[in-house]
C-alpha cells in the first residue's frame, strides 16, 4: 500500500454526531487511469487530506476498516462506477461494524472511469479541481440500494444492458492491446460499437427476453404514466407486473454511465428507486436511442415503477449486472432502498 501520509493513530473526541473534518482519498493504483500522473495531481491537489492508493483487494479491506475505526469525516474515492459501489459499499458495511454510534462519513466521487455514472449525477468535474475546491462544496443525499440483503449499490439491470455490458467487455479487453482502439472503448462510442453494431444483430435474431413477477415488498409503489403523473398505487404485497420482458433497469441515480438517463425518476421521490421495465423490438430500441439517453422516451413497451422494495422471480435464468459489472445470472433477486449518505456536490455551471 502506498500512501501519501500516514495513518494517524489519534483519534480525537468529537461531540456526539459531529463529524470529523479529517479527509482520506482512496484510489486503485492498478486502476488504467490512476497512473503516475494522476497521482501526482492528486497528492498535489489534496494537501490537507491523508492518500491512500491500494494495489489489491485486501489492502483496500484493511484501509477502509482503518479509516472507518479513526473516524475519517470524508471519504474519497474514483473509478468506475463498481468500483465507487464497492468502496461505499465496504465503507458502510465496517461503519455498520465498527462505527455505529457515529455518523456515517461524507463522500466524494473522482471522474475517473469509463462511465462515470455516479460522478455525473454529483456534478463530478476535472478530479483536480473537485479535490481543491472539496471542503467548500455542498453536500446532497446519495440513495443506496441493497441486494438481497447484502450488496450496496445505486443502479443494476437484468436482461439486454447485462448482455450487452458483457459484449462490451469483451471487445473493450480485446481493445486493450492498441492504443487508438483503447482510448475508443473509454468513450461512448466505444459503448455504441458494442450495443449497436455487435449486440444488436444477435439481439434481433435471437430476440430473448424474461418472463419476470415484480411484488412490493416494501411500502406504497407507483406506476408512472407517459407523462411523469402517477397512474396507480400498489399496496404492500401487491404484484405490481407480471409477465414478459426483454430488460429492466433500477436505482436510484438517473444515469448508466456516459450520461444516458434511463432512469428519469431515480432521484425524484425521496426513500423509492426508479424500476423500468422494457419490452421493445431491438430495431424500435435502436431507433428510440436518442429520447432514451436523454430521458424523454416513451413507448408502450415501457413500464415505469418507483418503489421502497421489491422482489423479482423469473421463469428463466436472467443476466444480471450492478454497477455497470457484469453479475452472473438470477432467477430471483430481492431490492430495497437502504436510506441516504452524504456525497459531495458540484452543481453544474
Amino acid at each position: 500500500m502506498s500512501t501519501a501520509q500516514p495513518l494517524r493513530h489519534d483519534a480525537p473526541a468529537l461531540e456526539p454526531g459531529v463529524r470529523s473534518d479529517k479527509v482520506a482519498v482512496i484510489l486503485n493504483k492498478n486502476a488504467k487511469r490512476v497512473g503516475g500522473r494522476v497521482r501526482r495531481r492528486v497528492l498535489e491537489a489534496a494537501p490537507q487530506a491523508d492518500v491512500f492508493f491500494t494495489e489489491s483487494l485486501e489492502q483496500a479491506r484493511f484501509v477502509s476498516r482503518r479509516v472507518v475505526e479513526m473516524g475519517y469525516g470524508t471519504i474519497v474515492t474514483g473509478g468506475g462506477d463498481g468500483t465507487v459501489a464497492n468502496t461505499l459499499h465496504q465503507i458502510l458495511a465496517d461503519h455498520d461494524r465498527l462505527a455505529a454510534d457515529r455518523p456515517r462519513p461524507r463522500f466524494a466521487v473522482l471522474r475517473l472511469g469509463t462511465g462515470n455514472a455516479v460522478a455525473d449525477f454529483l456534478g463530478a468535474r476535472d478530479y483536480a479541481a473537485d479535490l481543491r475546491d472539496l471542503q467548500h462544496a455542498q453536500t446532497i443525499p446519495l440513495g443506496m440500494l441493497k441486494f438481497d440483503g447484502q450488496r450496496r449499490a445505486t443502479f443494476a439491470g437484468f436482461g439486454w444492458d447485462a448482455y450487452i455490458l458483457n459484449n462490451y467487455e469483451q471487445l473493450k479487453s480485446a481493445a486493450d492491446r492498441f492504443g487508438f482502439t483503447r482510448a475508443l472503448f473509454k468513450t461512448v462510442a466505444g459503448y455504441l460499437i458494442a450495443g449497436v453494431g455487435k449486440s444488436m444483430p444477435e439481439l434481433v435474431i435471437r430476440r430473448p427476453s424474461w418472463n419476470v413477477r415484480v411484488i412490493n415488498t416494501g411500502g406504497v409503489a407507483l406506476r408512472r404514466g407517459p407523462d411523469g403523473e402517477v397512474a396507480e398505487r400498489f399496496a404492500p404485497g401487491q404484484t405490481v407486473f407480471e409477465g414478459r420482458t426483454r430488460m429492466a433497469c433500477f436505482g436510484t441515480t438517473p444515469f448508466f454511465g456516459f450520461k444516458f438517463n434511463i432512469m428519469p425518476y431515480a432521484a425524484a421521490t425521496p426513500g423509492l428507486f426508479h424500476l423500468r421495465l422494457i419490452d421493445m423490438h431491438p430495431v424500435m430500441a435502436v431507433a428510440k436511442l436518442r429520447s432514451a439517453w436523454n430521458g424523454t422516451m416513451v413507448d408502450a413497451g415501457l413500464t415505469d415503477l418507483q418503489m421502497s422494495a421489491c422482489r423479482l422471480e423469473f421463469e428463466s435464468d436472467a443476466p444480471f449486472q450492478v454497477s455497470g459489472d457484469a453479475a452472473g445470472r438470477r432467477r430471483s433477486l430481492d431490492v430495497a432502498f437502504d436510506g441516504t449518505v452524504d456525497c459531495v456536490h458540484y452543481p453544474r455551471a
